[in-house]
């Protein structure tokens, strides 16, 4: 008997534990450079995206509406429901591996016989006998439990567990996008503030000439032709900022949308001249994105889920044994329920092996269908580092090559304001005509509009590095520990309060 206890000990283990079958996930080689494309100094682990976006975007305003989108925005409330729904799904399947158990208790009153097996029939009655109007009462505890011999249960388990993995990275995700979406609609906000003030000051400007040409014609030595002109300039500026006016109340409307509240309006801060981007922008390496980027997160758990299915579909050609037991008490007089003659118990188990030859044209190409879906899976995965890569280093491109852009249109708008200037002098002084100062001043006013399109631009590429690189999902602490914060800023991920 010593030496078959081992044996019994190995068969309670195959019972319990058993084998998985189907391939164990690895993950999958993709091309991935050592460093990003016109990158100039040599990548290290540092990365823009290890900042926290209160540290970035240096505006009590801005912050103060990001902080409100991520309490109240409504896309991110969903977001944080599938994540819960992820979890609970995960719980189910995991819970699935272990026995199943279940309490009942019934009671009736009839005519017929006694259920066979479960309560004797009453003393000096026979088979024969007429049968009686009685009661019966049970009590019972049973079991059910499905040998996971193959591992189609656990790997049930390990799809739905990546599942929930990839709902809480689609969840940072959101968060990313909402960050990143309330700070690029609040730079263009600002970029409308600019480009109204600029239209203002350019009608101010073109009502002095007007009135300038107006005082030429009553004094005898001007021409209606100057005039109309000039009224034409007024026109046309005072439309572009009455439009422009038009757009901010859109724009405010649709950051108020970001931020779950009624349209209105939106409070601001820093003007688009007085933002300012870090010295130095460091992207990180490459290889990093596969951790960072929520998108390539998730991509990997559906992957992995998709792999762990294919084990489901692979233990379906094996037999299925499942154990059932159950114990209690039955009988046809309450107050004897709980006697020794009362107590009821059995046990069995049956085995589904038949299945996988009945049904094996079924079973083959659910087993075709899982690893179809897994190639997918592996190419949406390899897409998304691809794409990965490709937004960051066009972001990084963009910010490099934005500032020379900046830089050019900064003097041409200054070199064209020396213009306007020294024209309208020329003009007073009689040795120029009105169209040198109209001319001047036609193309001064748009390159000062697209001075600060550019400049907004700049910002806009860094919000659109930032998210490209992954980073900025994290929560802010309270107050009370922002001081108290490392000098990384580094915090651990968390989701936002419900």
């Amino acid at each position: 008997m010593r030496r078959r206890a081992p044996g019994k000990a190995a068969l309670l283990g195959l019972l319990l534990v058993g084998c998985m079958v189907g391939p164990d996930y690895k993950r999958p080689e993709v091309k991935v450079t050592e460093t990003f494309r016109d990158q100039v100094k040599p990548a290290d682990a540092r990365s823009f995206a290890d900042q926290p976006w209160w540290e970035i975007f240096q505006d009590e305003a801005l912050q103060a509406l990001i902080a409100e989108a991520l309490e109240n925005n409504y896309d991110l409330h969903a977001a944080v429901a599938r994540v819960e729904q992820a979890r609970a799904q995960a719980g189910i399947a995991r819970a699935q591996v272990w026995p199943a158990f279940g309490v009942g208790a019934g009671a009736g009153y009839g005519r017929g016989g006694f259920i066979p097996g479960l309560v004797a029939p009453p003393a000096g009655s026979s088979s024969g006998a007429v049968p009686q109007r009685n009661a019966q009462y049970n009590l019972f505890v049973g079991m059910q439990w499905d040998l996971d011999l193959w591992g189609k249960l656990r790997r049930s388990s390990e799809a739905a567990v990546a599942q929930f993995l990839a709902s809480e990275d689609t969840q940072r995700g959101v968060i990313i996008s909402l960050i990143a979406d309330v700070a690029q609609a609040y730079v263009t906000l600002r970029l409308l503030d600019a480009q109204l003030e600029i239209s203002r000051e350019t009608v101010k400007n073109y009502q002095k000439t007007l009135e300038l040409y107006t005082a030429r014609l009553e004094g005898g030595t001007g021409n209606k032709l100057e005039v109309s002109v000039g009224q034409a300039q007024v026109a046309d500026a005072q439309a572009t900022a009455s439009d422009l006016e038009r757009q901010i109340t859109d724009q405010e409307n649709q950051i108020c949308f970001l931020l779950g509240r009624p349209p209105g309006p939106v409070p601001r801060g820093k003007t688009l001249t007085e933002f300012s981007l870090p010295p130095e922008i460091p992207a990180g390496l490459p290889s990093s994105l596969l951790e960072r980027r929520p998108d390539v997160r998730r991509a990997e758990q559906d992957l992995i889920a998709a792999n762990a299915r294919i084990g489901v579909a692979q233990a379906n050609f094996y037999p299925q044994i499942t154990l059932t037991g159950s114990l209690g008490f039955a009988s046809t007089d309450l107050g004897n329920l709980f006697t020794g003659k009362s107590f009821l118990w059995n046990i069995g188990g049956f085995a589904s092996w038949l299945a996988p030859i009945l049904q094996g044209a079924q079973l083959k190409s659910q087993y075709d269908a899982a690893w179809a879906s897994w190639l997918e899976f592996l190419a949406v995965y390899q897409r998304s580092v691809i794409n990965a890569l490709r937004e960051v280093a066009s972001s990084l491109n963009d910010v490099a090559q934005l500032k020379p852009v900046l830089e050019q249109r900064t003097a041409q708008v200054k070199s064209l304001e020396e213009s306007v200037s020294l024209s309208i002098d020329r003009y007073e002084g009689g040795v120029a005509s009105y169209l040198e100062v109209t001319t001047n001043q036609n193309v001064l006013f748009p390159a000062q509009l697209n001075l600060a399109s550019v400049r907004a631009q700049r910002f806009v590429a860094l919000i659109t590095l930032y998210r490209a690189l992954g980073g900025g999902w994290q929560v802010p602490p309270p107050p009370d520990q922002q001081a108290a914060a490392a000098p990384d800023g580094g915090l651990p991920a968390a989701a936002p309060a419900k």
